[in-house]
């Protein structure tokens, strides 16, 4: 590698700061272990490619996006799971494939564990900024999650939680 590979404030890699980091499962749904098939439905047979799902007991989840600004112009950006309310899952499934989409706004619970942060369980809101994406996480009541949110943090501290 040469230096130009390499960050000039942490040494790492430059192809990782700027990187998408999928969570396949909501956390909850993982610590369960082995789940029925018959006590899940998802949009898509795949976790990792479905973007609502429910379990029976353990709850109902949207996909979102959580942007980490980070040192120097970087980026860490999260596809998490947000838990939400059971009640609001038909009125989410039926806005996300129609024309109110961009409309779209949801609270819920953060359902996976940031790090360095953990944050699982933080309240969040989530808005459509851009139609091709799923809701971004924008706003919450908890001081953490929102210094989460909109805070710059240091990026060597944060690659090195994904480590």
């Amino acid at each position: 590698m040469t230096n130009a590979d390499s960050c000039d404030l942490c040494g790492k890699p430059v192809d990782l700061h700027d990187r998408h980091v999928r969570f396949v499962k909501p956390d909850p749904v993982v610590d369960a272990g082995d789940i029925p098939a018959s006590d899940v439905w998802m949009t898509d047979a795949d976790a990792n490619a479905s973007v609502m799902m429910q379990v029976n007991t353990i709850g109902a989840f949207v996909r979102a996006l959580l942007p980490i600004r980070l040192t120097a112009g970087h980026t860490i950006t999260y596809g998490v799971w947000v838990a939400i309310n059971p009640d609001d899952l038909g009125r989410v499934f039926d806005t996300w494939w129609s024309a109110e989409y961009p409309d779209l706004v949801v609270d819920g619970l953060l359902a996976n564990t940031i790090e360095p942060w953990g944050l699982l369980g933080a309240p969040v809101k989530l808005r459509v900024i851009d139609p091709d994406h799923t809701p971004y996480c924008v706003d919450s009541v908890d001081g953490r999650m929102r210094s989460v949110l909109t805070d710059e943090w240091d990026h060597n501290l944060v690659l090195s939680a994904l480590n």
